[in-house]
């Protein structure tokens, strides 16, 4: 009965929705190509070229799709004989997984939840086991894996106040739409205990830590920075790093850059906005704050013979419109702002600047990074602002004082390191769960 109660609602909100969905697709570049897909269709010829053991990686977007790097890495090393395919639901995360996930067979999006779309895709996928980046709840597909006896896992899972809050309200479903999950391999001693509180069984419940403490640590290799280097050249200018801003949040950043280059002429800005579609407007808003704006996407490669760098990116701001450059622009960077923290988003990921030992500035809205914030605070390896005159504050600060900056950025790199160590805990409990299932 649950499962006709989700499958009907489901349904009814796509059908109501629908016009909202035809909109998006026709005026959203990142909705095109994709439709065939989610409901099932057009699929990698990759799942009919041969039967070899599957395994079924999902990461929903950017974040859950960089994390997945090391878990891919280790799949493929101890389970040699399997192939390893990931779904996403956004296209951003799609560009990422083709660009960094080297060892994945096939990316593709993940299925609409309704039974005969979910089935038809894992008749096609045929894989072994499902493992779930953080806490992506899917009733109807985990309830197809069940019947066919093929083990689901949640991995680096979390769950936030607010969708505790929801789940808990509805734990009486919650319990039987969670029984196909054999793993909740959770962030943190409170994550698992809310995944027992909305009905998980508390047998297969484990605090394995945070992977992104892992992936941080997995900084831009000597190659990709040479890349980086021969589009735009090292800044001999300071460079303060405004990263995975949200709307409104551009608009506090440049009004703080206004005042930060009275103290500091020649400080160059770079803006990534956390979903590179918006770059259009936030070149606006840079222009109409009376700055020069670049967009890394139209930064010119050297010409052949030409001097690596040679005068490639002039203007104060630098707007990063595309996937995959951020984590290495951090090491161009003193000092960086970590957005979605002063809009009630939850917060971005500020452990990557942490991993370059650069100090991370933060607003007071991290719930989704609560435990990594908290650790930043308390070993004075970041910085929590209230608005934007505490972040002119703060960041000026750092500026003017390279000596303290340094101390905090030392401190924020000892965090990382010391709480990683979550990859390997996560692999062995993946590897605990499925013996017993056959793999072969």
């Amino acid at each position: 009965m649950p499962y006709l109660v989700y499958s009907f609602l489901l349904g009814l909100l796509i059908l109501l929705t629908l016009p909202f969905w035809a909109w998006r697709y026709f005026t959203t570049l990142k909705y095109k190509g994709t439709v065939l897909q989610r409901f099932g269709w057009d699929l990698p010829t990759f799942f009919s070229q041969n039967d070899k053991p599957r395994i079924w990686l999902h990461a929903v977007s950017v974040g859950e799709t960089l994390a997945a790097k090391g878990v891919v890495e280790q799949l493929l090393n101890r389970f040699p004989d399997h192939e390893i395919v990931l779904s996403t639901v956004t296209k951003t995360g799609q560009q990422v997984a083709l660009e960094k996930l080297s060892g994945v067979g096939a990316v593709f999006y993940l299925p609409i939840d309704l039974p005969w779309i979910v089935n038809r895709v894992i008749n096609q996928v045929r894989p072994r086991f499902f493992v779930v980046m953080e806490t992506e709840l899917w009733p109807n597909l985990f309830h197809a894996m069940q019947k066919r006896d093929i083990p689901v896992m949640t991995i680096n899972g979390r769950l936030s106040p607010n969708s505790f809050k929801n789940y808990y309200r509805f734990r009486f479903f919650m319990r039987t739409f969670l029984e196909p999950v054999r793993l909740f391999a959770m962030q943190s001693t409170m994550d698992a205990q809310r995944m027992a509180q909305i009905g998980g069984l508390r047998d297969i419940i484990h605090h394995t830590g945070n992977l992104k403490y892992d992936q941080a640590l997995q900084l831009p290799t000597p190659f990709d920075m040479e890349l980086l280097a021969h589009k735009i050249p090292v800044p001999e200018d300071p460079v303060w790093i405004a990263a995975s801003t949200h709307p409104t949040e551009e608009e506090k950043v440049l009004g703080v850059y206004d005042r930060l280059r009275i103290e500091i002429p020649t400080l160059r800005l770079i803006l990534v906005p956390r979903h590179p579609d918006r770059a259009d407007e936030v070149c606006e808003l840079v222009q109409k704050g009376g700055w020069r704006c670049a967009r890394i996407s139209e930064v010119e490669r050297p010409f052949p013979g030409q001097r690596k760098g040679q005068g490639q990116w002039h203007e104060p701001v630098l707007v990063v419109d595309q996937v995959g450059w951020l984590g290495r622009l951090y090491g161009y960077a003193q000092v960086a702002f970590v957005g979605g923290s002063l809009v009630p988003h939850g917060g971005q990921n500020m452990l990557e600047p942490a991993a370059w030992s650069i100090p991370a500035i933060f607003g007071p809205h991290t719930f989704n990074f609560k435990e990594a914030s908290q650790q930043m605070l308390d070993a004075d390896g970041g910085v929590m602002v209230e608005d934007e005159e505490t972040l002119y504050q703060e960041t000026l600060f750092l500026f003017q004082s390279p000596d303290k900056r340094q101390e905090m950025g030392a401190r924020a790199h000892k965090v990382v390191a010391d709480n990683a160590g979550a990859l390997k805990r996560t692999m062995d409990a993946i590897e605990g769960t499925i013996e017993g299932y056959p793999l072969t």
